[in-house]
């Protein structure tokens, strides 16, 4: 019953980011076909310009849960020297470990 409880937000959040998504990604495609008209180095441009659109949230919110997960790890075991790839690598083991 845990499981469930703890599955169901997510895959809620996943839906919701696919729906999300689809809505976003509509305008893009036209807006970078129209430009190819205007020569290719613009087209490269606008390219590049939603490339970063799309990664730069996306790193911004993976580093923020990443600073989460390490204060909140350090504040449990203050005598740790793992660095933070190890300190997140050892929560991933403890949350998605077989038991």
């Amino acid at each position: 019953m845990k499981f469930s409880k703890k599955i169901l937000p997510a895959l809620i959040l996943v839906a919701i980011v696919f729906a999300a998504n689809a809505v976003f990604a509509q305008s893009c495609p036209m807006c970078k076909e129209s430009m190819t008209q205007a020569g290719k180095k613009l087209s490269d441009g606008f390219y590049y310009s939603i490339i970063t659109m799309a990664f730069l949230p996306m790193g911004l919110v993976s580093g923020g849960a990443v600073f989460v997960i390490r204060s909140s790890y350090l504040k449990r075991h203050p005598e740790s020297t793992l660095s933070t790839f190890g300190i997140v690598r050892e929560v991933v083991k403890g949350k998605f470990g077989k038991k």
